[in-house]
């Protein structure tokens, strides 16, 4: 299984998720370090393609059960492999994806696209 993490759950790792399983058909799911359990994603992320989407809190236990772990950006994955040095061999990090957060429709799409790409080089 393969896990996305963001800070909040409600853009970039779900949407890394629902692409990397559309892209490699294998199970991919997402969580957030600070994520407020339940929340909605963010309006300007596609909903057709990751559905009705709530905002998961990462805990030690999806850490364990992952077998890869894809951050969306390099400080996240310093982060979580220094919190959790046990799991530090299967923690990676992808190119650093700016978070369009309040940014517009514009800014979702380039982010959008720059997962694309990063998610269909992944193994």
């Amino acid at each position: 299984m393969v896990l996305f993490v963001d800070i909040n759950d409600i853009c970039r790792a779900p949407l890394a998720a629902a692409l990397y399983q559309r892209a490699c058909g294998k199970p991919a799911y997402s969580a957030g370090v600070y994520a407020d359990e339940g929340a909605a994603l963010c309006k300007a992320v596609c909903p057709p393609l990751i559905g009705a989407h709530r905002s998961r809190q990462l805990s030690a236990a999806m850490l364990e059960k992952a077998d890869d772990v894809w951050c969306v950006t390099a400080a996240i994955a310093r982060h979580l492999a220094e919190e959790h040095p046990q799991q530090a061999h299967k923690i990676h990090a992808m190119a650093d994806i700016e978070d369009p957060f309040g940014m517009g429709n514009e800014a979702y799409a380039r982010c959008a696209d720059e997962i694309r790409a990063q998610v269909e080089e992944l193994p």
